[in-house]
């Protein structure tokens, strides 16, 4: 094998390229690619890829723009069953005018109850927050992104710089009370999976748009809850814009 050395520049914008004239087996030049694919896993993260865009900020809900949450689950929400007291009828007698009356009551309370349940935005579970904030504040960490929904709820994601990948350690993924999330980058676009505590899967979609400037907050709600998967889209202009406006 002849070549050149193999040289790395510790400015990570620089990328890394390594020339080689290899004149060996096959075997041999199976064994120095998967050798140069272990080098490259073993870079700091920073260095393989960056963020293709920054999705810092203080962001304001455009409500013109922005899909109504509570429009978008209308209909969607399975009916909840509502147990109500029932006394038996022994079957020898007919049923007396108190005991039908009881009846008719408590079947008005069932029906009440089941309509409102599926009203009930609170029943998808921890991504419910997400869809009804009107403010979100992004801001950079070492290793991800803090973001903060209505200036209260707080969550941490860590894009993996593998991508869209599972490791059987598990460490690309943040656990919290959302869920298990993997965070990745797709193109320009930061996509969240979420495995809910309850079950189900929520599917985010965080993009930055340059003119006008806004963030395109998509979330797919897949839960048992629903009758049928539900896709929310909420748009945010930076709070300087909606300040002057």
């Amino acid at each position: 094998m002849t070549g050149g050395p193999i040289a790395f520049d510790s400015d990570p914008r620089v990328e890394y390229v390594i020339t080689m004239n290899i004149a060996l087996p096959s075997c041999c030049r199976l064994v120095c690619a998967v050798g140069i694919m272990l080098l490259f896993t073993m870079l700091p993260p920073h260095a393989c890829a960056e963020d293709p865009v920054d999705l810092s900020d203080q962001w304001v809900l455009d409500n013109k723009a922005s899909d109504d949450a509570e429009d978008a689950f209308d209909g969607k929400l399975r009916r909840l069953p509502f147990a109500t007291p029932s006394p038996s009828t022994p079957q020898h007698r007919r049923e007396t005018t108190v005991e039908r009356a009881q009846a008719d009551y408590w079947e008005q309370i069932r029906q009440s109850e089941e309509r409102r349940s599926m009203k009930n935005l609170a029943r998808i579970g921890t991504v419910y927050p997400l869809l009804l904030a009107t403010r979100l504040k992004i801001s950079v960490q070492d290793d991800g992104y803090l973001l903060a929904y209505d200036d209260t709820l707080l969550r941490l994601v860590k894009p993996n710089p593998a991508g869209r990948i599972f490791s059987a350690s598990g460490d690309e993924l943040v656990v919290d009370t959302f869920g298990h999330t993997l965070a990745y980058w797709e193109g320009d676009t930061l996509v969240l999976e979420t495995d809910p505590p309850d079950g189900g899967k929520y599917l985010e979609r965080v993009r930055v748009s340059a003119s006008p400037r806004r963030l395109e907050y998509r979330v797919n709600v897949n839960v048992r809850e629903l009758e049928e998967p539900v896709e929310v889209l909420r748009v945010f202009i930076p709070a300087g814009d909606a300040a002057r406006r």
